[in-house]
């Protein structure tokens, strides 16, 4: 009884073990997708308010276009046929992301 006691703490020590790995893995990955969107926008702010409108568009237009480079031909999934209908939307209305979609087509 006491050896089956054993083995029950030690497997539960491990489960909290991967799951505090899978916790902070998935910490990790939404730290660098928030750093990524920091700096983008502080660049994007930095155009914005010397004036650059246009760089301002252009730039935040890239990472749009390497969305639908990237996912546009994949199994739709409910979040990714949501972005890629604004995309579709933005792409018609604003000129500069229909440029910048056209660039990523190889």
């Amino acid at each position: 009884m006491a050896g089956l006691a054993i083995g029950w703490y030690a497997g539960r020590g491990q489960a909290r073990h991967e799951t505090t790995e899978a916790v902070q893995q998935m910490m990790e990955t939404m730290e660098s997708y928030d750093a990524a969107e920091a700096v983008t926008s502080i660049r994007a702010i930095g155009l914005v308010e010397s004036g650059q409108y246009q760089k301002a568009s252009e730039y935040l237009s890239k990472p749009i276009a390497v969305y639908e480079h990237r996912f546009g031909h994949l199994q739709p999934t409910e979040e990714r046929t949501n972005v890629l209908q604004k995309i579709k939307t933005a792409a018609a209305q604003f000129p500069v992301v229909a440029r910048a979609i056209e660039q990523q087509t190889p």
